[in-house]
């Protein structure tokens, strides 16, 4: 990649009439999106394969409309929960449920999900005091080692599970820094000129290309979220829109990039994903 001569090509888009809820990526390249209306209390799931753009499924739904959420995404397979009760974020069962063929392929009522290691879900039983602790098979669902009451045991597997997961491939934007370059101070300051700015704006840079969306203020007193990327080397504009109007508030977390990948998120309920060429 000439990195002088980087540029933004659209790969996919999606769009929803409910609101974007939840992203997830699996390591094995596989976007999950969670809408849900809560007004009609439905929740649907969509998922693409994000490297080559095509869509595995879209709008699926479980019997229980609502009241159920992810814990996880590990390779092919997506690990749901249910509530305790509705309105309670206390996470009851575990379901296990294949990308591929879209279906449930295990579950259990009795334990709720703790993590993920080596292929095995650690999850555990709520007791009358404390709790007990177990490894399951995660293809099967199967019980292969009690691990006690001993919480003292279940916190290296904890330790360890969050050491495994691999962040490297992710950039997210920071907040305006003034030691920056001049060129990026200048493009930042010709892209807002004119606007009454709300917080700081956020930026990343990838390469030659830098990123950065900025809250504006209208006479209204609502507030514009707007978005832009440059090639900083040719001070060229790429791409310049606006991803959220008539805020009452500040939004944070509007864009991130996945490898060589920009996912951009408008109006609540659109992703634009774009590659980096």
């Amino acid at each position: 990649m000439n990195k002088k001569n980087m540029k933004l090509k659209k790969h996919f888009s999606f769009t929803n009439k409910k609101q974007i809820w939840r992203l997830m990526i699996s390591n094995s390249n596989l976007l999950i999106i969670e809408t849900r209306d809560t007004d009609k209390k439905e929740v649907h799931y969509h998922c693409y394969d994000l490297l080559s753009g095509k869509k595995i499924f879209k709008d699926f739904q479980f019997e229980e409309k609502f009241w159920i959420g992810i814990e996880a995404v590990y390779d092919n397979m997506i690990i749901f929960h249910k509530f305790g009760k509705p309105d309670m974020p206390e996470h009851k069962q575990i379901i296990a449920f294949d990308i591929a063929t879209k279906k449930i392929i295990w579950q259990d009522k009795e334990l709720s999900f703790l993590t993920i290691l080596e292929n095995k879900i650690y999850a555990f039983k709520q007791m009358f005091e404390g709790r007990m602790f177990f490894a399951l098979d995660i293809a099967t669902g199967d019980i292969i080692e009690e691990l006690g009451t001993d919480v003292n045991k279940v916190h290296p597997i904890l330790y360890a599970a969050r050491e495994a997961e691999n962040f490297s491939e992710y950039k997210y934007p920071e907040k305006k820094l003034y030691d920056m370059e001049l060129n990026i101070e200048q493009i930042i300051e010709k892209e807002t000129s004119g606007y009454n700015l709300v917080e700081n704006v956020e930026l990343m840079i990838f390469d030659d290309l830098l990123f950065f969306n900025f809250h504006s203020k209208k006479e209204n007193n609502l507030i514009d979220n707007k978005f832009a990327a440059y090639n900083i080397t040719k001070n060229k504009k790429l791409l310049s829109t606006t991803i959220n109007k008539g805020l009452n508030a500040y939004v944070q977390d509007s864009f991130f990039c996945y490898k060589n990948l920009l996912l951009l998120l408008k109006n609540k309920n659109e992703l634009e994903v774009f590659k980096i060429v």
